[in-house]
């Protein structure tokens, strides 16, 4: 497994959303996503890696070889949620959820390996979106030069 930053994890799974899930990227950053349901769209989407840390296992950190880290990623996404159609629209969140999840799921594994963690849900203040944050543990090696 080569080494790999975090910043390239995060734009493959923000490409890997654009390309396979057929979503929209959101010009704002995971931690203001949701913020403004005036801003928001259905299916929109921030990707962000929150944190990195070194994997629990003992081991040697070898600049050359990069050490083994744990990073999160987490995927902000947004759907419809009318008030005439709460429960289809719903369900239909639920469907674009999985959309995304075998989406990062189906990233390739050369040189990280993706593992599903939770998914998270919330209305907007407005209750006119529903609110997701999908997070990943990505394993993978941390270049350290």
């Amino acid at each position: 497994m080569s080494a790999i930053s975090v910043k390239t994890i995060r734009q493959r799974v923000e490409a890997q959303l654009v390309a396979t899930a057929g979503l929209t990227k959101s010009r704002f950053s995971p931690e203001l996503f949701g913020f403004d349901a005036r801003l928001l769209m259905h299916g929109a989407f921030a990707v962000g890696a929150p944190f990195t840390e070194a994997n629990p296992t003992t081991q040697r950190q070898r600049r050359t070889e990069g050490v083994l880290a744990n990073s999160r990623i987490e995927v902000r996404l947004a759907g419809n949620h009318r008030a005439d159609a709460q429960m289809s629209d719903f369900d239909t969140f639920l469907d674009l959820e999985a959309t995304v999840i075998t989406a990062v799921e189906a990233i390739s594994r050369t040189d990280l390996h993706v593992v599903f963690e939770t998914a998270t849900r919330e209305v907007s203040t407005g209750f006119e979106f529903l609110l997701s944050t999908i997070s990943f543990r990505i394993i993978h090696r941390l270049a350290l030069e």
